[in-house]
């Protein structure tokens, strides 16, 4: 199933405090007609839930809602378990389920948590062993995964179960090998307005279509998803970018129909910063959502 291009979304915060309020937007996002929804994977921070545990009771509290980890630690969670996670869901929720993988964020904390403190080039190159993993997992051709890296090795892996659909592999990248890696191996980007604000995006899209064409592959197959922080306010309310995006629905229709036309982005995942979620999810799902679903969408832009 995957995110169809022109799909939106909604940020679901992980906070063991708010699980209850987690629940009721996931149950507003279904029922409201919103395509898919995140949930942040920073398992090192105390006060958040784990994020995979989440994702899978939110796909069982729902019956239409895609649901992604955005992203998923490759270093605190080994590759073939990973996907075999995700295959699972995917098989269970009849294909409700994106996989969103990044190198992680915090090597402090991951080395905290018993993962290796891997310097930034490390990350990395562990990283594209971790995805080179994944794909071989996720592979029904393949009846013995054997990968000899080295950050991951797997020793005679027996993939399966196949949801009926491959689950998609979502990158988080924003340096240049990331993005390289993710147009040689990644199904999409997704990146965050606050790490890829939109005026570094077009560099960073050539980035990725070069290495895809590189690697024999087209870059209009590699899905780009933005991730957009702001806050939707009253109709005539001033409107500023200090927090992301922030203005009324008109305002947030003009400007991520302007992502898709000037910087290729396909589908939208809405992270509301300021007020209640619930109330801003409503707010995205009434009055941004399906004016963004009506226009035409476009493929990455290519140069």
């Amino acid at each position: 199933m995957g995110i169809p291009a022109g799909s939106v979304g909604i940020n679901i915060d992980p906070s063991a405090a708010g699980s209850a309020a987690a629940l009721r937007l996931a149950r507003l996002a279904d029922d409201s007609g919103l395509d898919f929804a995140g949930v942040q994977d920073h398992l090192y921070h105390p006060e958040f839930l784990d994020a995979w545990t989440l994702v899978t009771t939110l796909a069982g509290a729902t019956s239409r809602l895609t649901l992604l980890p955005n992203v998923a630690n490759t270093v605190l969670r080994l590759p073939a378990p990973l996907m075999k996670a995700a295959n699972t869901l995917g098989h269970l929720s009849g294909g409700r389920v994106v996989l969103g993988v990044g190198a992680g964020a915090s090597a402090p904390a991951i080395a905290a948590y018993g993962g290796p403190q891997h310097t930034p080039g490390q990350a990395v190159s562990a990283f594209e062993e971790a995805l080179t993993v994944m794909r071989a997992m996720s592979d029904p051709a393949q009846r013995s995964v054997r990968f000899d890296g080295e950050h991951h090795r797997v020793q005679g892996a027996r993939p399966g179960p196949f949801p009926e659909r491959p689950v998609p592999l979502m990158v988080g990248a924003y340096g240049p090998r990331m993005l390289r890696i993710t147009g040689r191996l990644g199904d999409g980007w997704l990146p965050s307005n606050g790490y890829a604000p939109p005026e570094r995006v077009p560099g960073m899209q050539r980035m990725i279509d070069e290495a895809a064409v590189a690697a024999g592959r087209d870059p209009g197959a590699v899905q780009r998803i933005y991730n957009v922080m702001g806050t939707i306010t009253a109709e005539g309310a001033p409107v500023s970018d200090s927090k992301g995006v922030v203005g009324p629905p008109g305002f947030w229709v003009d400007t991520l129909l302007r992502y898709r036309e000037e910087l290729g982005f396909d589908s939208f995942l809405f992270w509301p910063v300021d007020g209640d979620s619930e109330t801003q999810a409503a707010l995205f799902a009434e009055h941004v959502a399906p004016r963004i679903r009506t226009a035409t969408p476009r493929g990455p832009q290519q140069s």
